[in-house]
Parts: C-alpha cells; structure tokens; sequence
C-alpha cells in the first residue's frame, strides 16, 4: 500500500479558553518519522472534545465544528492534498 504521508495525531491540546497550545504528550514524532521514511509530513492534529462528541452524536466532527482546533488542522491537511 503506498503510503501519502504522515499525521501527527494527539499534538498537544489547544485551551478552549485562552488558544494556547499545550503539549500533553511529547509533539515532533510525526515529522520525525516522515523524515527518516522519506514521505511527507501532513500536519498535525491536537486533541480536541469535539471529536468525540461529534462522534456520539453520529455527526463527523470537522463538519459541525468547524471552528475547533482539531477541524482546522483536519481540513488543513485535505486541502494540502
């Protein structure tokens, strides 16, 4: 299967309240490994509580949300591509 890229997903967590970027696990890894694996590296996705709810709701998130952290760095990618 020919791999088009990587995704760095759980990159940090980005406060509802104040915008800023926490990372919650260590960030990097993804662009890491697109380096040594010779492909290109998509972007990265942060955690965000509207995956999951859109999720229970049976909604896809970056349609309903699309103003999170997450659905931009989603749609980012897409159009990247």
């Amino acid at each position: 299967m020919p791999i088009i890229g990587v995704v760095e997903n759980m990159s940090g967590f980005v406060c509802p309240a104040c915008g800023e970027k926490i990372d919650i696990f260590q960030s990097g890894g993804g662009k890491k490994l697109a380096e040594e694996a010779n492909v290109p590296f998509l972007g990265s996705i942060p955690i965000d509580p509207q995956v999951s709810i859109g999720l229970e709701n049976g909604l896809p998130f970056a349609d309903g949300a699309t103003n999170s952290p997450a659905a931009k760095a989603f749609i980012g990618i897409v159009e990247k591509n």
